[in-house]
This record gives structure tokens, sequence and C-alpha cells, in this order.
């Protein structure tokens, strides 16, 4: 016993003696605001759909659908941008990382043009025809659809380094903020104050983006930077785009074959998954910029991947601890707060187990950083399948039971990175410090 207290004390010392160094420190401040803002997006959540009615909220939310074809229309260039701004910023050529984004900045301003006059052209449509409601709410889409891609996708893309993480860490928490006070405007207004508060949602986040954006952007193009950023940009926009189809598949066989009830009782995963699975995407999202640095100022690929995998244990173990302790805890909250959805917990138990799995994803980037996305999309897309062959295999062997869902989403992702990992082991071997392109 003396031993075991003893072996305990010098567990407990050196657990007080780790530090987190100062990109560790970036990481966790940037995941840490990521999940309180999305927290505060969930409460705010609820408080709109308490004060909307059903029929209206779905009028407005199902409208809505339509703005993610927007993220389309760039066809990978955005995503091209993201692994050669940093790639020329690591090299030292600050200049061309400006110019690329100078001219992406006119492509998403021209697609942000296109997608608010459609929005606006449908509303007048809609009111012409005596569709006041729908009419209104199309109308009231024209500024968000122009924003969208400046908000999702090209100004978070200008934020690289570590002092721009930390910027973004502090306007996570304004926007969080942000969208709790904005429920006020529902609470006054109710299905126009939902209108207004998308709008000014949507201005206020893409204001705070555009006041602390690292660079001054310009509108002023190069026809050869769209050619050079399509082509490094679509094979990872591709890749991108697997594991959400597998997920719209999957969500189709749940609904043909459990119905809607039971897709409505599997919501309560998706909730789980929102709230938790927002850290291994701050993380990704960090450390994927810092790699394209570093492989721009000509590290090896062994030295880049070494140097970031470290953070991503410290990230496996908490999202693991969260898991467990959220698995636990689902069964005492959920009958109190949505008693409904107490048939979909055990489904929700396992997903709160499915961000742990992609714990060490953020290290795959790589693939697309030495534009080399073939091995990745294999690994995708043998995940996908090995995922809904799973679903259908054990649904029809044992009936319908909605945990095989989440459960398929887990194996899959398992081997799906299990096969990228093996794949970049051989690379890895291979490499010889190649020069940059």
């Amino acid at each position: 016993m003396k031993e075991l207290l003893l072996r305990a004390g010098q567990g407990l010392v050196r657990i007080r003696n780790f530090k987190i160094g100062s990109f560790g420190k970036v990481l966790v401040r940037y995941a840490s605001s990521q999940l309180a803002s999305n927290f505060l997006r969930m409460i705010s959540g609820f408080m709109v759909v308490r004060l909307v009615d059903p029929v209206q909220y779905g009028q407005f939310s199902g409208i809505g659908v339509y703005m993610g074809y927007i993220l389309l229309g760039p066809g990978g260039i955005l995503n091209g941008l993201s692994r050669e701004l940093p790639f020329e910023i690591g090299r030292g050529n600050k200049d061309q990382a400006i110019a690329y984004a100078n001219s992406v900045n006119v492509l998403t301003f021209l697609i942000g043009i296109i997608a608010s006059t459609i929005f606006l052209g449908i509303g007048i449509y809609k009111m012409i025809a005596g569709e006041t409601t729908v009419g209104l709410i199309f109308i009231s889409y024209a500024i968000p659809s122009f924003l969208y891609l400046y908000n999702k996708q090209y100004l978070p893309i200008l934020y690289r380094t570590n002092k721009d993480f930390d910027s973004l860490s502090k306007q996570n928490i304004l926007t969080g903020v942000g969208n709790l006070l904005s429920v006020g405007f529902v609470w006054i207004w109710g299905i126009w104050g939902l209108c207004f508060r998308q709008i000014f949602i949507f201005v206020y986040e893409t204001w705070l983006l555009h006041k602390k954006k690292p660079y001054d952007i310009k509108l002023k193009y190069e026809k050869p930077h769209f050619k050079k950023l399509f082509q490094t940009g679509f094979p990872i926009f591709l890749a991108g785009n697997i594991n959400p189809l597998v997920s719209t598949v999957m969500n189709n066989v749940l609904f043909t074959i459990g119905g809607a009830l039971n897709y409505g009782y599997y919501a309560l995963t998706s909730i789980v998954n929102s709230a938790i699975g927002i850290i291994p995407n701050a993380f990704s999202q960090v450390i994927y910029p810092r790699m394209a640095i570093m492989y721009g100022e000509g590290k090896s690929l062994s030295h880049i991947v070494k140097v970031n995998v470290k953070p991503l244990f410290f990230q496996f173990g908490v999202l693991l601890a969260m898991g467990i302790a959220g698995a636990l805890l689902l069964p005492v909250f959920v009958p109190m707060i949505l008693p409904k959805y107490v048939p979909g917990i055990p489904a929700a138990q396992w997903m709160m187990f499915f961000p742990a799995v992609q714990a060490f994803g953020s290290i795959l980037n790589i693939f697309g950083i030495m534009k080399n996305m073939m091995p990745y999309i294999i690994a995708n897309v043998a995940g996908g399948v090995i995922a809904i062959s799973y679903a259908v295999i054990t649904t029809k062997v044992f009936g319908f039971d909605l945990v095989f869902f989440p459960q398929a989403l887990i194996i899959g992702r398992f081997f799906q990175q299990v096969i990228s990992y093996a794949q970049l082991y051989f690379i890895l071997k291979k490499d010889r410090n190649e020069p940059r392109t």
C-alpha cells in the first residue's frame, strides 16, 4: 500500500508539472471559445423554438436549407486558398498570398451577388403571387445569402497564425453573446423578429471577421489564380464532401426504415454531436494552416506530423472523458429536459464517443497540403462503404435499432482513419524533402 501511495503521489507531481506549450494554449483557447459559443447558440436555438409558431419556424428554416448550396459555388477554389495562403506565407511570399486572397475575394463577391439576387427575386415573385409571408422570408435571406461565403469560409481562411486564432477565440465569444441577446428580436416581433435576427447575426459576425482580418484585401483578380487554386482545391473539396454524403445516405436509410418518429428521436444524437463535435473541428482549423506554413518553410513531412500530432493526444483524452461523462449523464438529464426524446438516449450515448474517434483526424489534412488527395479519398470512400454496410446489414439481421447508426458512423470513421494513417506511414517513409510546389 505504501508503494502504491508513493506511485500515486509521483503521478500527481507529473500532472502538476505538465505544461502546455504556446501552440497548445492557442488550441485550448480556440476550442474552448468554440465550445462556449456553440453552447450559447444552443440555448438561443431552444429559446427561439419556444417563441415561434412551429409552422412559421418550419417555413423559415426550410427556406434556409437552400443557403447550403451557396458553398458549392466556388467549386473548391476556397479550399485551394485555405492551402495556398498559409503555404505562401510559410515560403515568405506574403504578397503572393494576398494576391490569391484578392482574386478569391472577387469570386466570393460575385457569388454573393448572384445568390442574393436569386433570393430577392424569388421573394418578390412569391409576394406578387399572394404568398406574402413566404415572400418576405425569402427577401430576408437576401443579405445573409450575400454574406454567407464571406462569413462561413472566405474571411475565416484569412486567419492562419496563432495570433489570428486568439483573435477568433474572442470573436467566438462575442458571436455567442450576440446570438443570445438577439433572441430579444424574436420575443418582440415573432417571425419577423426571427428574420431580422438572422440579418443582424450575419452582419454582426461578418463585421467582426472583417474588422479584425489580418490583411487588407481588395477586389482585384488575376485569372491564372483561379486555375491554380481550383487545381489545388478541387480534390480537397471532393474529399471533404464524402463524409457529409455518407451522413446523408445514413439519414435516408434511417428515415426509410425507421420512419419519421425514429428519425425524430435520432435528432438527440445530432444535438450531442453538434455540441461536442465542435472540438475536433476547432483543432483542425488551427492545425491545418500551421502544417501548411511549416510545409512552405521547407520542413519535412515527418517533422510536421510529429510536432502537430502531440496536441491530439490531449484532445483524445478530453473527448474520451467527455464521452464517458456524457453517456452517464444523458439518462439523468434528458428525461427532465426533453422527455419526448427518451427513446433516443441509447443512440445519443453511442454518439458521445464519435468525436473521440475523430480526435486524430486533423493530421490527415497533410494529404491536401502535399497535394496528394487520392489516398485520403480512397480511405474516405472505404470508411463510408463500411459505415453504410454496417447500418444496413445489422438492421436486416437484428431488426431496426437506432444504436446501429451511430455505431456505423464510429466504425466507419475508425477504419477511415486507420486506412489513411497506414497510407501516410508509407508516404512518410518515402519522403525525401522534395522541393515544395
